[in-house]
């Protein structure tokens, strides 16, 4: 059988390196044994050392938006507040997961292309005193806009007593993250993105705060409850069935991590991003997101006028081999979207920067592409 492999350059799923794929070709184990508890230290050594934590790092069976779901059932209570920062469809999306929790979430909303500032947040908490925790999308992937003011949020939660909880699932190994040093009780992290790994598990540290919580008062969640994963973590061991192969392609991936550095990690992220943006605004192209809150992992572009999102990313697609996104939401039609993620390579970076300035050219808008590519060159020398 053969297989046609395109250069995916997409917000997740990413392309996954050839060595992490064929991990999950390894036989099946018992998960209460002894090959099953070697694999699990192997992944939380290394979850803990890119995390930068003391705390634990549990592995859901589940999908990133499972992550965020036990951050609400493990947190939060009907009729409890928590303060949401939206500033894009999966922050809408994360306040509407605390609201069919029956727990009220208390929107500080911002337009797409920007961010609440830390001053709107606080003032919000000082309204609703009650409040349990903050809930932040770290990196919201339908705009491409980072929180910049994390750090800063981690600060302001201790001072009023709450839970801060980093929705990292898009961002989480793209992008500096310290959970400790951010004062960050739940940080959520998808496989799929920055980590390299096929879909179908989420990480989440866990602060000792958040567990001792859990245990006192349990969630309504069985397959979601912290204090279980943290009791079984101790013995290496999940509480249900884990989904095997992905674990396998999981530890190969974090372990290639580790040994790199999560710091030339998010450097890598940080300098190709870097040449995306001044490549396409050599071409004419208006980045969407303010300057300031732009994400290194999710390259969002205004479409010129004229230009049909469909029929660009077919060409691009057809042409070039290259699949990329639009944008959905209030944004479909509006903007493309490029995942610059997991694999950071000047041999994905200049590609994708040439099909973008072609394709463009074929559907009528005409720019120096050479000259993008040559600016996008220069900006990649930090690059391996």
């Amino acid at each position: 059988m053969e297989f046609q492999r395109r250069n995916v350059m997409l917000p997740g799923p990413v392309d996954v390196p050839d060595d992490v794929l064929l991990s999950m070709s390894k036989p099946i184990i018992n998960h209460r044994g002894e090959d099953f508890h070697r694999l699990m230290k192997s992944i939380e050594d290394a979850s803990k050392q890119i995390f930068k934590t003391k705390g634990n790092v549990i592995v859901l069976s589940s999908s990133g938006t499972g992550g965020a779901e036990s951050a609400v059932m493990n947190l939060l209570r009907p009729g409890d507040k928590a303060i949401v920062p939206v500033f894009g469809e999966f922050s809408g999306r994360l306040a509407s997961q605390i609201e069919t929790a029956k727990s009220k979430a208390i929107r500080v909303n911002a337009p797409f292309g920007s961010a609440p500032s830390v001053e709107s947040i606080e003032n919000a908490i000082k309204e609703n005193r009650d409040a349990k925790g903050i809930f932040l999308v770290y990196n919201d992937t339908s705009p491409g806009t980072t929180y910049r003011m994390a750090k800063e949020l981690g600060d302001i939660a201790e001072k009023y007593g709450l839970f801060y909880v980093l929705d990292a699932i898009s961002v989480f190994g793209g992008d500096e993250l310290p959970m400790d040093e951010w004062k960050a009780d739940v940080v959520i992290a998808g496989s799929q993105k920055c980590l390299f790994t096929p879909p179908g598990v989420a990480l989440v540290g866990v602060s000792d705060k958040v567990v001792d919580f859990v245990r006192k008062n349990p969630p309504l969640s069985t397959y979601f409850n912290y204090a279980s994963y943290v009791d079984y973590l101790a013995k290496y061991e999940t509480p249900f069935t884990p989904a095997l192969p992905i674990f396998y392609a999981l530890e190969t991936a974090l372990s290639k991590i580790a040994k790199e550095g999560i710091d030339k990690r998010v450097s890598k992220h940080r300098i190709a991003a870097g040449a995306y943006y001044s490549a396409f605004e050599a071409m004419g192209l208006q980045p969407f997101v303010e300057e300031r809150f732009r994400s290194n992992v999710v390259i969002s572009v205004k479409y010129p006028a004229g230009i049909d999102d469909a029929k660009f990313r077919s060409v691009m697609e057809k042409s070039y081999n290259i699949i990329i996104t639009g944008g959905f939401g209030e944004l479909k039609g509006k903007i493309f979207r490029i995942g610059n993620m997991g694999i950071i390579e000047k041999s994905r970076v200049l590609p994708t920067v040439a099909a973008v300035g072609y394709s463009l050219k074929e559907l009528g808008y005409k720019s120096d592409t050479d000259k993008a590519i040559s600016i996008a060159l220069d900006k990649l020398k930090g690059l391996e």
